[in-house]
């Protein structure tokens, strides 16, 4: 949690070298995320329309931060960039080979498309695939 007391919190007392930036701009990716979850779980546990509409709102304005986060990364780090390539190729890859008509993974708890969520419930990877609230 924030330590709003202490004004110094966070601050380094020199400059960051190029691979604790990289380190930093990781963990700011983290903190994303983790923004995300925190505010979708705030929405799921209201009725209230009004703040779920915000808390929706803000939780994909975090998406774009992880987005313009990940961007610099890269442009940091061209090995990451290179193994994020790698994985997202192995996947493309593997769903590709499936065979025609051969049914997704499902989930063995629900029966559903393992990366779908359960029926009204908002997850970061259905963010751009669901309807707003």
């Amino acid at each position: 949690m924030p330590d709003f007391a202490n004004p110094f919190i966070g601050t380094v007392p020199r400059k960051l070298t190029h691979g604790e930036l990289v380190r930093a701009i990781m963990l700011n990716i983290s903190a994303e995320y983790e923004a995300v979850h925190l505010y979708l779980a705030h929405m799921d546990a209201t009725d209230n329309e009004d703040a779920r509409k915000v808390l929706y709102d803000i939780a994909l304005e975090e998406l774009v931060h992880v987005g313009e986060f990940t961007s610099l990364l890269y442009r940091l780090d061209p090995v990451t960039a290179t193994k994020m390539e790698e994985g997202f190729a192995e996947v493309r890859e593997l769903l590709a080979s499936r065979a025609p008509g051969e049914p997704a993974a499902t989930d063995a708890g629900t029966g559903q498309p393992a990366a779908a969520a359960p029926a009204g419930q908002l997850t970061v990877g259905s963010l751009l695939r669901a309807p707003k609230p």
